[in-house]
């Protein structure tokens, strides 16, 4: 579905020579006869998601008013333009100008960016969202090792926390229970920290959980309580944890740095101001998705085995190691695990600090 009616101009055009794989430069965002710029914006969420909704919807529409209408979009949701695997590639290519970007989808391309999806981190999406954007910011480290090298500029960030552990017919208590199981995985970092606990992660589209999950093909899954309710997962789960903190998914809207230079600097500054809006835009609406996707599980039957205080040591406990063994597979590589690792957790005190002075 298209957000404007307007059709790309022959220069945001894709040429069949860029389609049969050719090297010719990447095109412009079109430039009208009124000097207004329409970029092409593609993600992988359906319509309604708070991804769609609160971070790309929400980036357009302050988009377009910052720039006084300078700014136009042709937006193309749902996997309409390619998997969300493929995209950052159709973003540097111009076939796209600007889309959504998931570290966990593309861990060989944006390695160290998997640092904000490691567990136990990040509890709150809005703590977590505004801390990872800084270092996803120009000078930070995940831009300088990851994004910058891509030719890719993250406007918008967005992070859902306290991925939980949901199962069909074996309850999860304590660290220990995971062993052995067989959990459906975002990829990613997600899957170092599945392996870390002694599970298996199993890679699929989320559209394929709940047959999964229902036909015993995987014990469960593990995702962020607002992702449950969208794929119906209260219909075939009987337990989930609460507080087990096993990790985030970390996403962002990143646009084509040619496609950022072309634009006039006052309208860089429109998008930018957007993005940062939407940052808080969606993690807003994740942190209540979150609460939300709970509230439906206990109210479909699912038990909700709570990770209390007693519990969280055997939790910390088990997640140190994969920490560790995180930043030394970073380090194998040649990228600084350790230092993104420190930078995040600085950024997320300074970000935890400046909420609690503004109360």
């Amino acid at each position: 579905m298209r957000q404007s009616p307007r059709r790309v101009g022959a220069l945001l055009a894709v040429p069949l020579v860029l389609l049969l794989g050719s090297a010719c430069a990447p095109p412009a965002p079109s430039l009208e006869s009124d000097g207004v710029y329409t970029l092409k914006v593609a993600d992988s969420y359906p319509v309604g998601h708070p991804f769609a909704e609160a971070g790309a919807g929400v980036l357009m529409e302050r988009a377009r008013e910052l720039s006084g209408g300078r700014l136009r979009f042709d937006y193309f949701p749902a996997e309409q333009m390619g998997h969300a695997a493929d995209l950052p590639s159709l973003i540097r290519s111009g076939v796209v100008d600007l889309g959504s970007v998931a570290p966990a989808y593309v861990p060989a391309e944006l390695p160290l960016s998997g640092v904000a999806d490691l567990p136990g981190l990040v509890e709150d999406s809005c703590t977590g969202s505004v801390a990872v954007a800084r270092l996803m910011s120009e000078g930070g480290v995940l831009w300088r090792e990851d994004f910058q090298p891509k030719n890719l500029r993250p406007l918008v960030v967005g992070m859902i926390p306290d991925y939980e552990v949901l199962t069909g017919s074996r309850p999860v208590r304590t660290p220990q229970d995971l062993r052995g199981l067989q959990l459906r995985s975002s990829g990613g970092t997600i899957d170092r920290a599945v392996e870390g606990f002694g599970a298996a992660p199993v890679g699929m589209p989320a559209t394929e959980m709940y047959e999964a999950i229902s036909r015993g093909t995987v014990d469960g899954t593990v995702l962020g309580p607002v992702s449950a309710a969208p794929y119906h997962l209260e219909e075939v789960t009987r337990y989930a944890t609460l507080g087990a903190r096993l990790g985030s998914f970390t996403m962002t809207y990143s646009i084509n740095e040619a496609a950022w230079e072309v634009l006039p600097e006052d309208l860089r500054d429109a998008l930018r101001r957007a993005g940062q809006e939407a940052t808080r835009s969606l993690c807003a609406a994740l942190q209540e998705g979150n609460a939300e996707g709970r509230q439906t599980l206990r109210d479909a039957g699912v038990r909700i085995q709570r990770i209390d205080e007693a519990q969280r040591e055997a939790w910390n406990r088990a997640t140190a190691p994969i920490h560790e063994q995180w930043t030394a597979n970073m380090a194998d590589i040649g990228r600084p695990g350790a230092a993104a690792l420190r930078d995040l957790k600085d950024e997320l005190r300074r970000v935890e600090r400046e909420n609690h002075d503004d109360d």
